[in-house]
């Protein structure tokens, strides 16, 4: 296309299937320069809205399409007609004139210096590199015409393509980071491009399901879905398409965000979750939707109309993740906000019959914010289970919360340990200070939870990918769930442990020893190499550690009786554990140090005695990680490790 006659009467066509949309907008077009205010772009929006821009070096002119939008999965054909001497743009679409822009006539549009891009939108002369705006689809023709077709032939050309033919959804293939040496193999994790925040656990029919916050599009934090997958065991994990994604006149435009699940009085499933509304203050409110009794794998979700509930207490703005449980034939809802009594963070506790009419009952919690303000001004993703002894019996319940809006710390998962009292509608803590299952600073968070068939109380959470610079947006993937934990109480305190079925996947015997010392175990230890490995390190010395290796790289985890503290640094000696003070601390006064160890590729996770937990991020430079025990434990009873298997 000859600049100079592109200044005057041009046409641009397009015929695309998009795939996925973002927040921003995605380029289809551009040779554009926002701040000199030249060139042209055209972008898909979201909902498969089209925007066209454009300048003449003094104005920026742009509009969208409005009587016809492109769909999904779905080819589409897209003219832009830039008419100088007539003074106005056509938008077509699908042989449909959608919308056009006036202009001044015989206006000439003025062209900037720099690159044409094709599937990028870029708006300024440098084109570094931008983490958004790249077309996520199909295009299989692109048509340039150097003088203004008619409205004839604009149709005639529109209808020589497939407009309206469906194309297969978006599917994310595993297998194209098989040999990724970050990317954990048998922690939950979504296909590829962005997960956080696992949610919504429930079983049904023979199939755990769980969901998680999808970007599809992008691995980064835009325009968010349901991603679904499920599983026999809570380990081997299907993936299946999106759950529930944003729909435009809706009452979700702008996000599907977190939730939970549950199985109703009639035996159906639900989700609720919190529907994101950007025209609308407050922005966020509760849906619901329900899958069909016949839908065994629970594909299709039918959202219902209308909010199940909107926010009329609490930071107005700030109201998500509602959790939802039926207990006594009574549903109690919580879902996370700010308590301005205190100026921290809180969830509203509601009750209903049906869990469509909901009657609040306040803030769940009373607590001092002064002596709490780790836990910030929001709560997100408030979970309430009850935690069984050794007998099967409920012994009390546990309200998890993941802090939000902090200032000057890492996000973390806090508990509270109390009574529940379904009748009184109330939860009396046992502690003034809230406590950390794990250590990890800010690795382990965003929790949610429920009750299996065989009564345990399960927690999932996120495992933050905490990753510098790029390199997570480059590797095409971000985040993975923690290991489904199984929270119980023994002498009165929460014990925690990875469910059962995690030890299925141990696949192969590399060592066992007994009653040696760290020397000798570090010298047969010095044999294995691996990604994938689960240890178990037992010792009645007052001291014990493991060392994760690769090349200079180091990362140990260490346990000291004397002080009770459970701690981690690197090979520079950099504290990568957190530690407030004696609420951190773990006794183990008596008997043996128990510590057992999971390594998947960049993920670290040790258990002490099942009191505490320590997850961590372990990216390498090299390829293969080895293990070693702390040096100078005299007497080690036992240690295993083993090779674990690939649950995908």
């Amino acid at each position: 296309m000859d600049p100079e006659k592109a200044a005057d009467n041009f046409t641009l066509s397009f015929c695309l299937a998009p795939q996925e949309y973002s927040d921003q907008g995605d380029g289809i077009f551009s040779c554009f320069n926002e701040a000199e205010r030249k060139g042209l772009y055209i972008k898909l929006m979201k909902h498969g809205k089209i925007e066209v821009g454009f300048g003449n070096g003094r104005e920026i002119f742009f509009f969208s399409s409005i009587n016809k939008h492109t769909e999904k999965n779905t080819w589409n054909m897209i003219s832009v007609i830039f008419r100088k001497d007539a003074g106005w743009c056509d938008l077509y679409i699908n042989g449909i004139l959608s919308n056009r822009r006036q202009f001044p006539r015989h206006m000439r549009l003025d062209w900037p210096e720099g690159k044409l891009c094709l599937g990028k939108y870029m708006a300024d002369s440098t084109y570094e590199e931008k983490k958004t705006g790249v077309f996520c689809g199909w295009m299989k023709g692109i048509l340039v015409h150097d003088y203004c077709l008619s409205f004839a032939e604009a149709e005639r050309l529109h209808a020589q393509y497939p407009c309206g033919q469906k194309e297969a959804a978006l599917s994310i293939n595993r297998a194209a980071w098989k040999n990724d040496i970050q990317r954990p193999a048998y922690h939950l994790i979504a296909p590829g491009k962005w997960m956080n925040e696992p949610h919504a656990p429930v079983y049904y029919k023979g199939n755990y399901h769980i969901f998680y916050q999808a970007n599809v599009h992008a691995p980064i934090w835009n325009h968010i879905q349901w991603g679904h997958m499920i599983s026999t065991d809570m380990v081997h994990w299907k993936d299946l398409p999106l759950a529930l994604e944003t729909e435009e006149g809706s009452l979700d435009p702008d996000g599907c965000w977190s939730g939970s699940a549950l199985i109703d009085k009639n035996g159906l499933p639900r989700i609720y979750y919190t529907a994101g509304n950007n025209e609308k203050f407050p922005n966020q409110s509760v849906a619901m939707a329900v899958s069909d009794a016949e839908d065994m794998e629970l594909r299709r979700w039918h959202k219902q109309d209308s909010p199940v509930q909107e926010q009329t207490e609490g930071w107005m703005g700030e109201f998500r993740d509602p959790f939802v449980w039926l207990e006594k034939d009574t549903y109690f809802m919580l879902v996370g906000t700010g308590d301005e009594n205190n100026g921290g963070g809180n969830a509203i506790l509601y009750s209903s019959g049906d869990g469509l009419d909901w009657t609040s009952h306040g803030f769940l919690l009373d607590y001092e914010y002064e002596k709490n303000e780790e836990l910030g001004h929001v709560w997100e993703l408030p979970v309430l289970l009850p935690l069984r002894d050794a007998n099967g019996n409920i012994y009390c319940h546990i309200l998890l919360l993941c802090a939000c809006q902090i200032e000057n710390a890492a996000v973390e998962t806090y508990y509270f340990l109390g009574h529940w009292n379904s009748e009184e509608k109330s939860f009396h803590k046992f502690h003034e200070k809230a406590m950390l299952l794990d250590l990890g600073n800010g690795t382990f968070t965003g929790p949610s939870g429920f009750v299996t068939p065989d009564k345990r109380s399960v927690l999932f959470t996120i495992a933050q990918g905490k990753r510098k610079g790029e390199e997570g947006f480059y590797s095409g993937w971000a985040h993975n769930g923690g290991l489904p934990l199984e929270l119980s109480t023994a002498e009165g305190k929460l014990r925690l442990k990875p469910i059962r079925e995690i030890y299925t996947l141990k696949k192969k015997k590399l060592l066992e020893l007994a009653d040696v010392s760290s020397g000798e175990a570090n010298r047969q230890l010095a044999l294995i190499k691996g990604n994938r490995l689960w240890m178990l390190l037992c010792t009645d010395c007052d001291e014990a550690g493991i060392v994760t290796c690769c090349e200079e790289q180091r990362i140990k985890v260490h346990y000291d009786r004397k002080t009770g503290r459970l701690g981690a640094e690197d090979e520079k000696q950099i504290c990568m554990g957190k530690y407030r003070g004696t609420e951190d601390l773990v006794a183990l006064d008596g008997g043996e140090i128990r510590m057992e160890y999971f390594l998947d590729h960049s993920m670290i996770e040790v258990y002490l005695n099942e009191q505490k937990s320590m997850s961590l991020r372990n990216y390498i430079r090299g390829t293969e990680r080895t293990v070693r025990v702390s040096e100078g434990m005299e007497r080690i009873t036992k240690l295993e490790v083993w090779e674990m298997e690939n649950a995908y």
